[in-house]
């Protein structure tokens, strides 16, 4: 007898060992991607700052210095310079927070008083500065004890990040031509045309961001030792390390200085608000487009998404990396994706970023 109802065709997929070959292979870097990002993020540290001492090495060879010569100069200033902001900052910072902990009671008193004595700040301040924590010094001391062990845990992983730097230094040239040897000759050609470009760039930004730092810190620093607010040296680091965060950074950096400042008087914190604010415009509108040029074209919504999207990525040291990256764009957009965009596009934002600067 026929069957009358509808035929079933059957579906036969076929994977070739070759496709199968390919999935297992992106399996495999996925993997290695998610287990040696920290690796990734060392390399790209110890990049940046080898990218920085390029002008110093490149001065060397011009002058011809020989190449061994040449990495000793940039080893001793690297290392020299590092043990010492080491030597001077590491005992006075762990003195001045061991008796920042033992006299964190003392200083919550003063803090309670200098407020008003009743309002929604003042029920604020009473539940944050009435925790246990801040009344007995002791679990301060132990976490300070603890805070110093997870220091010296960075201060080893810096270390190896700059004895990678110094490496990227000797060979970093050498290296990158022979990986550039696997592309083709027109490929070869727009690498090193954009690595020379991209490297001017990073360096620009890498030495400009060293100098904005220390001028923040010299700056908290004299205006918190003029006010005697306690733990300048302290806070000033701090405001040095957390001016390399765009935006964000001004203010985890003021607010720890006029809370302590409020322990002095009112007066020194408001001025402490005020004498920050002003140094923040000072650096904005002066010193970064002095120390960066145009270098560093960056619009402050740009900088915005950018440090938000590597802060949820990869902490702070996304934030560090990306603005360099960012910047880099540009030269990217202009040697490798012309041919692929609009005809004209970058030549229109060639011409808004030359407005902007």
């Amino acid at each position: 007898m026929p069957r009358n109802g509808p035929q079933r065709s059957q579906v036969e997929i076929v994977l070739p060992w070759r496709t199968i070959g390919k999935i297992l292979l992106a399996c495999l870097l996925a993997f290695l991607a998610v287990r040696l990002w920290k690796l990734g993020e060392l390399l790209l540290l110890a990049l940046l700052i080898a990218i920085a001492f390029q002008p110093l090495f490149h001065w060397t060879r011009k002058h011809g210095w020989p190449h061994w010569t040449s990495v000793l100069v940039c080893g001793l200033f690297l290392f020299g310079s590092t043990a010492l902001i080491i030597g001077l900052l590491v005992p006075t910072i762990s003195d001045q927070t061991t008796a920042l902990a033992k006299k964190m009671p003392g200083f919550r008193d003063d803090l309670l008083r200098s407020l008003p004595s009743s309002g929604a700040l003042r029920e604020s301040a009473d539940r944050i500065l009435n925790s246990p924590a801040l009344s007995n010094p002791e679990p301060m001391l132990k976490k300070a004890v603890s805070w110093g062990s997870i220091a010296l845990e960075g201060l080893a992983g810096f270390f190896v990040v700059l004895v990678v730097a110094l490496y990227f230094v000797a060979d970093g040239a050498r290296i990158f031509e022979w990986l550039i040897a696997f592309l083709p000759e027109t490929h070869r050609k727009k690498s090193a045309e954009a690595s020379e470009e991209i490297t001017s760039v990073v360096a620009h930004y890498m030495v400009g961001q060293i100098i904005t730092s220390v001028l923040c810190s010299a700056y908290v620093y004299t205006v918190l030792k003029v006010l005697h607010v306690p733990s300048a040296a302290l806070l000033a680091v701090l405001a040095g390390v957390f001016d390399l965060l765009p935006m964000i950074g001004f203010f985890l950096f003021t607010i720890p200085a006029m809370l302590m400042a409020l322990t002095v008087s009112p007066t020194a914190a408001l001025l402490v608000g005020i004498l920050y604010g002003a140094y923040h415009l000072l650096e904005n509108y002066f010193i970064v487009p002095k120390v960066y040029g145009n270098r560093l074209r960056l619009s402050t919504l740009t900088v915005l998404i950018s440090c938000l999207a590597a802060g949820l990525v990869a902490g702070v040291v996304g934030v560090i990396i990306v603005l360099p990256v960012v910047a880099s764009y540009p030269i990217v957009e202009r040697i490798w994706l012309r041919p692929h965009l609009e005809r004209g596009t970058v030549e229109r934002h060639e011409d808004l970023d030359a407005k902007e600067s």
